[in-house]
């Protein structure tokens, strides 16, 4: 297997029928090509409609600049998992965790971080099937992930997730169908991902990535599906949205309780003190802000510290991730047998069945043998334990740190701490010993060299370990180690200096081995390794040097010491410039300063600096010997790094910037951009800026955004760690100018789905920014002069609200919901924030009515519209107004029984009915109540819900039914004109009457007159006798004539129906190659 592998090449076609295809698309690909004149354009109509068109796709795409204000090391990508009960949720993260990290999941609780790529890092979340955490969830995720049962179908819990998005800023999102493994027709299957494909695009947008998972096996689902979803996740794009980059907030992974125990022993239920863990996101976060945990309240930050990340991104450029950084953190649920509770932290060290009988290693044996005790003090008066395979055994009182009372030891170990960087009150000398001691260089030094011990004691572990130099030591560790060597030190003191040479008899087996030791690694770190390496030229040292090299003596001289750290001591042949060296070891041979302590950061400068210093001192110049002394003298006040110009690197590292500046602005001269793009870019290089700014001042006590930060909030009411439920999300949002209460006003409509209007008075939850409290809203409508109420809201369009609440930002969205459901969807109504405001007029219609109780000419006195005088001054001036509509003014009270006196522009009637219309303001109710559903939920109920609770019925007033109206038709007297006014009008208006004789005159008939009269009578009488009798006959006739009709009609009808059935049977039969079969009547 060591040989490379080696594959067969691949042999194309050149005949047959994959030949041929292949030869066809290239001849369709190069056809415009070869013959653009048949291909152009033959219209200009056309021409322009196709131009039009490519302008408003490319339109289409163009959106609002936006300035991404993403950390260079980004935290980790937010993935909520949504859905509703029994979908497939957990069972999904734990098919990605697999993927992503080769570890099974037992249980998922609480946030899962896993790192997904070379610079990529994901944490998923399942949401719970609860409003709260539905809400929470929609405004962290960056990503969201719609599960659903297709054997079920859509569900309402993802389109109320869907709406809550919408309202709080749209991320990306994704569906993925489970359980299609229920459909057993291919065809059936196929249109289920039709209708499902569709119903998708239209509630999110079309194009949206659908996923289809088919089966189940082994408790996860397919690889290569996981796999294909997996790869869709790390490639997305994420659009930064206004409110969480402005925000400072993050999604808590772990919640530790620090309260004192002997507090909670005294008071169970006294306040806690919670320590919160989580990546930073959004903006920067202040020592002492102010921060709300939607369903807890407002808290102030009492400590904010960076911690170390504990799923780092890979440190170096990798083409593929190893085991080894498939890194997975989820300290909610139970990875690698470790398990964070809410007030403990289980360990579980079982091991495999394949591991049993495998040899247990040191740590393990350690971890085993602190495990065994019971108490503290009797594992420190009877255990011991190894740090190093080859080092003394740790025991109690080794544990402890002798004092040393002796000037020589105390001023031994001021020196050492002087070079090594620590204070000396550290190593048991006090402060005024270390200072008058540590200065004297002449003093006499102490028998144990605990510097030397240290150093070697690190390089032992390195390589026991396997671990570079590089790797970071903490300064507890140091410190135990100085513990250590200082007390088989002190019990060795006799002995002086023969103790540090059999310590390098002991260790010199372990450095003598397969690794060689770099003196510049171990002390300065990694950064000087390339400064170091000219060091090498003169070939591999003896392993018996490297092992001595390691314990210097406290009275080793300053030039020994500069000689085994400086740059190339030999390659200058100037007798004076290597004693001018050896003296200002400060300096090099060149005169150039040596920065021996140069970070990471550095060590490219440094290199040149070298080298020029080389090319110096080749040349020869007498000049430059003298002008080395010259500048050794002031290279103390001069920066640590020169290089051939004599300028800085910072300030050759600005010229650089500057002359590539305007280089590229050069070269850049004939690209023109367009707006969009010059947007764009000036976004950009002001983010860019800012974020230079900003990491200069890093000496400000800030928690920017990507760190992993420790948050600790002190008076927690105790039910947050009583009742924590690790699938709840918490959240931690900074709320710096968003703290005071004041009348806000909203722009709301009622969901379509919410089968009731909303109404005036009932109170409400509102979800805005990271808050969720509950108000009581008065609807209003605004006509451009007033605010007027309304007692319900429209059907189909948009109202105004008016809440008490936080101040917001205005512009910002937000979703309304009543805390119990009542209906199949919970969402009641979205809209957005308009302005925040101290005061806000909304009017009400009064409407007054009165009855005249006396009336002198234009003059009427009103009763029963007031009840008092008081009231009537209210109303001095208002406007009144009759049934018949005569208009009139309220002027002044009369009595004491609310009568007042009115004036009309006519004279009105006892029996007219007068009106008042006026306009009532209404008190906007600041109630407040924020929803602490991590807490204990207490909440205003609506007088039906108080109703319905209590079996109490609505109240009926009969003054509010509706009475059929019963209008009375009024009889009015003629008009009656006196004589005297007669007696002036015309004769053409005066009333005139006509008199006429109504009377009938009496008619006598004479004999033939009678016969006449008597002969008509009776011819009369038999033409109505003989119509009669005809009508009769004719009607019989009819009614005879139509059952006739009848019976031929339905007789017909069952000879076209016997010879249709018959022709129809013998059709069939043609049809099916049989023989016409006989009659089946």
């Amino acid at each position: 297997m060591d040989a490379k592998q080696t594959h067969k090449a691949h042999r194309v076609h050149k005949s047959g029928a994959s030949a041929k295809k292949k030869l066809q698309a290239n001849n369709r690909k190069n056809a415009e090509k070869n013959n653009p004149k048949a291909f152009a354009m033959q219209s200009g109509q056309k021409a322009d409609r196709m131009a039009r068109r490519k302008a408003e796709l490319n339109e289409k795409k163009y959106h609002v600049p936006m300035a991404d204000r993403t950390p260079t090391i980004p935290p980790p990508i937010v993935v909520a998992i949504v859905g509703p009960s029994q979908c497939g949720k957990t069972t999904l993260i734990k098919s990605l965790v697999r993927r992503y990290t080769k570890h099974t999941l037992s249980e998922i609780r609480g946030p899962v971080t896993v790192v997904s790529g070379k610079h990529q890092r994901l944490t998923f979340m399942e949401c719970a099937n609860d409003i709260s955490a539905m809400t929470d969830m929609a405004k962290v995720a960056d990503l969201v992930i719609l599960a659903i049962d297709a054997s079920f179908g859509f569900e309402m819990e993802t389109f109320e997730f869907l709406n809550l998005l919408q309202t709080h800023g749209m991320p990306k999102v994704m569906g993925v169908l489970t359980h299609m493994d229920g459909f057993k027709d291919n065809k059936s299957l196929k249109v289920a991902k039709k209708n499902f494909k569709h119903r998708f695009w239209t509630e999110v947008y079309d194009g949206a990535k659908l996923f289809y998972l088919s089966g189940v096996e082994n408790g996860r689902y397919l690889d290569r599906e996981i796999l294909n979803l997996s790869r869709f996740i790390s490639v997305v794009k994420l659009r930064p949205l206004a409110w969480r980059s402005s925000h400072p907030y993050m999604l808590a992974d772990r919640v530790q309780d620090l309260t004192d125990p002997e507090v909670l022993e005294r008071n169970p239920k006294a306040n806690r003190t919670v320590a919160l863990y989580g990546y930073l996101r959004g903006t920067h976060m202040k020592g002492r802000d102010r921060m709300h945990i939607p369903g807890a309240g407002d808290y102030q930050i009492d400590q904010a510290e960076t911690l170390p990340d504990p799923c780092p991104i890979p440190d170096k450029e990798r083409k593929r991730l190893d085991e080894r950084h498939k890194l997975i953190y989820a300290p909610m649920s139970e990875v690698n047998g470790v398990m964070y509770d809410k007030d403990a932290v289980y360990i579980d060290v079982k091991k495999p069945q394949h591991e049993e009988k495998a040899e247990e290693g040191e740590g393990e044996k350690m971890l085993s043998e602190l495990q065994k005790v019971n108490a503290i003090t009797e594992r420190l008066a009877s255990q011991q334990f190894n740090l190093f395979s080859g080092a003394q055994p740790v025991t109690a009182e080794s544990i402890r740190r002798p004092a040393v009372f002796s000037e020589e030891a105390g001023g031994s170990e001021s020196e050492s701490e002087d070079e090594d960087g620590a204070s000396g009150g550290d190593d048991g000398s006090s402060a005024g010993e270390s200072e008058d001691e540590s200065s004297d260089e002449d003093e006499e030094p102490a028998p144990v060299d605990y510097r030397a011990q240290r150093i070697a004691a690190r390089a032992a572990e390195d390589s026991a370990i396997g671990v570079g130099a590089e790797d970071d030591e903490d300064d507890d560790d140091d410190d135990i180690l100085c513990r250590v060597d200082a007390s088989s030190g002190s019990e060795d003191s006799d002995a002086g200096s023969d103790s540090s040479d059999n310590e390098i008899e002991r260790l010199a087996p372990i450095h003598t081995g397969t690794k060689r030791v770099n003196l510049m690694d171990l002390v300065y770190g990694s950064a000087s390794a390339s400064a170091s390496k000219p060091k090498a030229k003169g070939g591999a040292d003896d392993s018996a040097d490297n092992v001595k090299s390691l314990a210097f003596t406290d009275d080793l001289d300053i030039r020994e010491l500069y000689r085994h750290f400086i740059t190339n001591p030999d390659e200058s042949g100037d007798e004076e410039g290597n004693s001018g060296a050896t003296a200002g070891y400060g300096e090099d041979a060149t005169g150039d300063f040596v920065d021996l302590e140069a970070e990471s950061g550095g060590s490219d400068d440094s290199e040149a600096g070298s080298e020029g210093s080389g090319a110096g001192s080749a040349a020869g110049d007498s000049d430059s010997d003298s002008e080395s002394e010259n500048e050794g003298e002031e290279s103390e006040a001069e920066l640590p790094e020169e290089n051939k110009f004599g300028l800085s690197s910072e300030k050759m590292k600005k010229l650089k910037n500057k002359f590539d500046k305007i280089y590229d602005a050069e070269a850049d001269d004939g690209e023109k951009k367009d707006f969009y793009q010059q947007q764009k870019e000036e976004l950009q290089s002001y983010v860019d800026n800012t974020r230079n700014e900003m990491a200069e001042l890093a000496d400000i006590n800030y928690r920017w955004s990507g760190e992993y930060v420790k948050v600790v909030i002190k008076d927690m009411p105790h039910e947050f760690m009583q009742g924590f439920n690790p699938a709840m999300p918490v959240v931690v949002g900074g709320i710096s100018n968003e703290e005071g209460l004041s009348l806000i006003s909203l722009r709301i409509k009622r969901h379509r789905w919410y089968p009731k209007i909303l109404k005036t008075g009932d109170p409400i939850v509102i979800s805005v920014g990271w808050r969720r409290f509950q108000t009581i809203p008065t609807y209003f409508m605004n006509d451009r002069i007033k605010n007027r109420m309304l007692k319900y809201t429209p059907e189909h369009m948009h109202c105004s609200a008016a809440i008490y609440g936080p101040y917001i930002q205005p512009g910002t969205g937000f979703c309304a919901y009543f805390l119990k459901r009542m209906h199949s969807f919970g969402i009641a109504g979205t809209g957005t924030v308009l302005e925040n405001s101290q005061s806000i007029d909304i009017v009400k219609k009064l409407k007054l009515t009165g009855y005249p109780d006396k009336i002198h000419k234009n003059t009427a006195y009103i009763k029963k519209m007031f009840n008092s005088p008081l009231e009537v001054a209210k109303f001095e001036g208002a406007s009144v107004k009759t049934v018949s509509g005569i208009r009139g003014q309220v002027k002044k009270a009369a009595g004491n029984a609310g009568m007042f006196r009115a004036t009309f522009e006519d004279k009105i009637k006892i029996s007219d009915i007068v009106f008042l219309r006026a306009l009532h303001t209404i008190p906007i109710k600041k109630f407040y109540n924020p929803i602490t559903s991590l807490l204990s939920i207490t909440y205003m109920r609506s007088i039906a819900e108080i109703r319905r609770s209590k079996n109490m019925a609505v109240p009926n007033k009969q003054d509010s039914h509706y009475k059929p109206i019963t209008r009375v038709a009024k009889h009015f007297n003629p008009l009656v004109v006196p004589k005297s006014l007669q007696a002036e009008l015309p004769f053409k208006s005066r009333p005139k009457i006509i008199k006429t004789d109504n009377t009938s005159r009496a008619v006598v008939m004479d004999e033939h007159d009678k016969k006449v009269s008597d002969l008509i009578g009776k011819i009369n009488l038999l033409y109505k006798d003989k119509s009669k009798k005809k009508r009769e006959k004719d009607t019989k006739q009819r009614s005879e004539y139509k059952l006739k009709r009848q019976a031929e009609e339905a007789e017909a009808d069952s000879r076209r129906k016997k010879k249709r059935k018959t022709f129809f049977r013998k059709e069939g039969q043609h049809q099916r190659g049989g023989k016409s079969g006989g009659s089946r009547d």
